[in-house]
């Protein structure tokens, strides 16, 4: 993956000590099962107070059609600092899911959407397994002054083991020209997530797929649990810039007077901000159960299968016996 700019530096102490108890106290609370594929998660903090579960203070709508739930949660406190989520993930004739956590001024807030699904090889013989998804946009930023730091994940693992990734990160120290962007890849999903900017504090993704990672050969009548996650973190102490945020206007609890002032002179402050998000497509194309494609612009959808039946040891071995057999017969024949 191409990296732009990318400056490795020593962390404040404050910052890393930051950054470290953040790590530590992400994903605190339990998260919630929807029906038999789907897991969703979210955990946030306001103005340096306790990890709080977000799901319990959030709106969760279910959906008739598939087994899943739609999460939003939007808090903010008195002193203008506030977190922002949307997390969904549903399980039927199309799945996908995605997740988003941002925030502005002093705060955390992390969320996950994970799908599992647990595979069995019911044939004879040893076979591929192949997994195929879409990804819609994805985006990683800050702005404003003060430390920050945005984390997006994607992840496909086989029994716990990491088999595709993309790990994106940027932080920031005390100004943007202090940011780094930096990544963690591994496999195909790699080229999800671009770091190039002109100054590290934004990346993103594109339209992406569709990928389609293998796990390797699956014996016969053998079982493996594959899970896809993605995981959105963000958090800063991030003073108040001008211009824009993300998604956020100007109307902020407190200093609702002061950017009113600020607004009918052209202007508009606000907390600095962190976002974090990605998310399977609701578009084309999906795919049927014996691989191929369709186009349907009201879908998305993941894909599972196996294919490609792999020989079983013995009967290499039976073969490699068979062709030393040919060999040598000839060379008798030669001779």
């Amino acid at each position: 993956m191409f990296h732009s700019q990318i400056r490795l530096k020593i962390v404040p102490l404050a910052v890393a000590v930051l950054m470290g108890s953040l790590s530590a106290v992400a994903f605190a609370t339990p998260a919630q099962s929807f029906g038999s594929n789907i897991t969703l998660n979210a955990d946030y903090s306001l103005g340096g107070g306790s990890v709080l579960d977000g799901l319990a203070a959030g709106s969760i709508a279910g959906n008739s059609f598939n087994n899943g739930a739609d999460f939003f949660l939007s808090k903010s406190d008195a002193s203008s600092n506030s977190v922002f989520f949307h997390t969904y993930g549903f399980s039927g004739p199309s799945t996908y899911f995605g997740a988003r956590a941002s925030g502005q001024g002093k705060f955390f807030a992390s969320t996950s959407a994970r799908y599992s699904n647990v595979f069995t090889n019911n044939s004879d013989v040893a076979q591929m397994f192949t997994f195929s998804f879409n990804v819609s946009s994805g985006q990683l930023g800050l702005t404003g002054a003060g430390a920050g730091f945005a984390d997006l994940m994607l992840r496909v693992s086989k029994n716990g083991t990491d088999v595709a990734r993309d790990h994106t990160t940027i932080t920031q120290t005390l100004t943007s020209a202090d940011a780094t962007c930096m990544t963690d890849d591994l496999g195909l999903l790699g080229t999800y997530m671009n770091c190039a900017s002109a100054n590290d504090t934004d990346a993103s993704g594109g339209d992406s797929g569709p990928f389609s990672v293998s796990l390797g050969s699956i014996a016969a009548h053998d079982s493996f649990t594959l899970d896809y996650d993605i995981i959105a973190t963000v958090s800063g102490n991030l003073s108040q810039s001008s211009g824009s945020g993300y998604g956020y206007g100007c109307n902020l609890g407190a200093l609702a007077a002061e950017m009113q002032a600020l607004t009918t002179v052209g202007g508009c402050n606000f907390p600095g901000t962190a976002v974090s998000r990605s998310g399977d497509p609701f578009g084309e194309p999906i795919f049927n159960t014996d691989g191929g494609m369709i186009n349907d612009p009201g879908s998305a959808g993941l894909n599972g299968q196996f294919s490609s039946s792999v020989p079983e040891p013995g009967s290499i071995a039976l073969m490699g016996l068979a062709l030393a057999g040919l060999a040598a017969s000839r060379r008798k024949k030669k001779a």
